[in-house]
This record gives C-alpha cells, structure tokens and sequence, in this order.
C-alpha cells in the first residue's frame, strides 16, 4: 500500500501542481486584467467642487460666439478651443497655452478666404492621425454643402483638393461625428428639422461611413430606416445592451424616436415598442446611467409637455429609464426644473462617479449634483459663479486635472469656468 502510494504520487502529484499553478497564472492575469482598465477619476473632496469664472484666460475679455467645441488642435495633449464668430463667417483657434491662458490663431488659409457663412461645425479626428479635424456645414438651408478641414496637427486647417466637398440634401442643419458601424473610425450623422425629400432621395438624415482615412461613402438608404421630419438633435449611447452605438432622436414637436443598431451599423425604427408615447416639443436629450443598474438611461427637456403626459402640474422635464435590453418609461422627477429648458449635459462634475446635470434653462443654468439611485440635490446656487443664462455649452479638460471644465456662451457673451477643488 505504501509503494502504491508512493509510485501514484510520483506520477500524479507533478501533473496535478502543474494544472493548479497554471490556473494560479491565469487567476493572476486576470485580476491584473480587470485591475488595468480604465476607471473613473474620484475626488479627494467632492464636497469641495466648484466651478470657478476663468474667462480672464481668453485673449479677450467677451467673445461673441455662434458655435465652439473643445478639440485637440496641436500636438500637446492640452484642450484646445475651436469658435464660430457670431457673424458665422470667421473661424478661429483658441490655443490653450496653461497658466498664460489661450492664444487667438486664424485656423488656417481655406478659413480666411472662404466668403461663405459657416453654419455649424463639429470636431473630430476623422483620419486617426491624433489630431481633430473640423467638419463645416456652408450655404443656405436650400443648397447646403460640408467641407472638411484636415489638421496638420500644428493647429493649421486645411481642404484637400479632391476630397472633403460634399453636396447635402436640402434642411441639413447639424453634423455629429460617431462611431456608428464600430470599426474604430468616427462617422458622420448628419440631420436637420425639415430635410426636403425626394423621388431619389427620401431620408430625412444623411449618414456617411468613414472608410478610415477621412473619406466618406454615403449609405443612407442601406443602413438608415424612413423617418418622419422634425429632427432636433441625437442622443449615441448603447441602449439595448448589445455592446454597439443606437440612437436617440429628438424632435421638435412629436413623438421622440429609438432605432436600434444590428451591430454592423444597420439601423431599425423601434420607437413604438420601446418608448412610451409621449408628444412635446423636446430640444434635448443626454444619457447616464442613473440608477447603477448598467443600462443607460436618458434625460430629456423640452420647452413644453402636452398636458396628457404631465405627471404633475407645470412637468417640462423628465427621465426615460431604461427597464432593460432599451425597454423605457417615463420616469417625473420634481427636483428637475420647471420651465421650458434647451440644453442637458451630462457629467461627473464632482468626482464623486454619479451623474450630474448642468441644465439650461429659459431662466438661467441649473446645477443637480447625482446622489445616488434617482436621487438628486440642487447645487446651483452654490456650485455655479452666477445665476447666469446660457444658450450652449462644451466640456473639456482645460488644466488636465482630469476633470471637465466648461466654457458656455449666449447671444450677449461668454464664459470659461474652471472645474476646481479648493
């Protein structure tokens, strides 16, 4: 019996030490694994945040703004500023310089002698070279067309003679750069309120696939179902769970629209199985995660509500929440304000990792700090410099403290407010 047990254990034991070592390596690896990605940054103090007027940063002291959006102009990992004069014909570049604030800098030939109003742009790196590109929508609503500028990654925008023009369908108003058939390159989803159809061409947005140098294939009708008129704005996120990009759809006045991603970039209509029916006059829509549930939730302002779908009196606002695989329900909250609202954006503000909302409102920006699952607290007052109304917003990390600063602007005047915790 002794040698029985000896000569099984000559025999066995190496090769069972060699399968527990081996799983000993790969539990190894994959607490190392999980430990290695990305987490949210957390504060020190979230109860000290503020965000702080730093205006006195910028070259001058009011700019008058028709459009601005954080990019990556050059090559230092600073958050840069691209701004759209109010007069929408001059283009230029706020170069983040640090503690010496920005520098004003022309974006480049094309912008200095285009005589053509621009009337919206976006920022993206649309070829993957590291720096942001600007995508401009030129001409009147009739005959509208995008040009792209490419960055020499020295700030200096550029047109490529035979690539970068493209004509639009008539209404186009707005582009969003997205990763929407998820191969890594950013996309171009373009849409307006009232797109003019066609016998030839019947969508009521454009939808072009980034072949992963910065040219576009237009596959509208391949990929994009029939909508009705009356696009405001786009909400991305991963809705249904699947681990791809669908789409929100904010109308003007009506019923607020879902489509679904098949995970190729496909997109289907599944607004009247998925969303309650609900009919206002929506502006805005952002996503978060509100209730740590792991699906993505939405919230939605309008400048009004039909009275029939008010869950209480003077109800302007309200949560979409996803019940699971983009299943929603109306969810009131009378923490939201009650009063015709524009904008949502949607951030940690305050390192604490839930969801805030900056809120901008017929009577100035409201600040509801995330405490938790559906709970809330008005911070307004003590977190923002002033009561102040803004029409816009765009987020960046100016001081790269890892948290977002924020610059807003209205009709009469701007401002930089630096996200601080001190």
């Amino acid at each position: 019996m002794k040698d029985y047990r000896s000569n099984c254990q000559k025999k066995i034991y190496p090769a069972l030490c060699s399968i527990n070592f081996l799983i000993l390596w790969l539990l190894i690896l994959l607490l190392f694994s999980a430990c290695g990605g990305p987490k949210p940054h957390v504060a020190d103090n979230p109860a000290s945040q503020r965000f702080r007027d730093a205006t006195r940063l910028f070259p001058i002291e009011r700019l008058s703004v028709s459009h601005a959006s954080f990019l990556r102009a050059n090559q230092d990992n600073l958050s840069d500023l691209a701004v759209l004069s109010k007069n929408k014909t001059e283009l230029y570049i706020l170069i983040n310089q640090k503690k010496k604030g920005f520098s004003k800098k022309q974006a480049g030939q094309w912008t200095q002698k285009n005589k053509e109003e621009i009337n919206f742009f976006a920022t993206a790196d649309l070829n993957r070279d590291g720096g942001d590109d600007l995508v401009l929508i030129l001409g009147g609503s009739k005959n509208p067309k995008t040009r792209i500028l490419f960055n020499n990654k020295k700030s200096y925008f550029y047109s490529k003679e035979k690539e970068g023009f493209y004509p639009l369908s008539p209404g186009i108003e707005k582009v969003i750069p997205v990763d929407l058939d998820g191969d890594g390159d950013k996309d171009l989803f373009y849409f307006g309120r009232n797109v003019k159809t066609s016998a030839r061409k019947t969508y009521q947005i454009m939808f072009w696939v980034n072949k992963g140098d910065g040219r576009f294939e237009d596959l509208t009708s391949l990929l994009m179902p029939s909508l009705p008129s009356g696009i405001r704005d786009a909400s991305f996120a991963d809705y249904d769970g699947d681990g791809v990009v669908d789409i929100f759809l904010v109308y003007e006045k009506g019923q607020n629209r879902l489509l679904l991603n098949n995970g190729v970039g496909k997109f289907t209509d599944r607004t009247a199985s998925m969303l309650p029916n609900i009919l206002d006059d929506s502006m805005h829509a952002d996503w978060a995660d509100f209730d740590q549930d792991g699906d993505n939730d939405l919230l939605v302002v309008n400048r009004s509500i039909n009275k029939i779908y008010r869950g209480y009196p003077g109800e302007t606002n309200y949560f979409l929440e996803n019940m699971g695989g983009g299943n929603f329900k109306k969810r009131s909250h009378k923490i939201l304000p009650r009063l015709p609202a524009v904008k949502v954006y949607l951030l940690d503000g305050n390192g604490n990792t839930r969801p805030d909302a900056l809120i901008l409102t017929s009577k100035g920006v409201y600040y509801l700090q995330g405490r938790g699952k559906w709970e809330f607290s008005d911070e307004t007052r003590r977190r923002l410099p002033r009561y102040r109304k803004i029409d816009q917003m765009t987020f960046g990390d100016i001081d790269q403290d890892q948290f977002l600063d924020l610059f807003g602007w209205s009709r009469q005047s701007s401002w930089l407010w630096l996200n601080r915790f001190d």
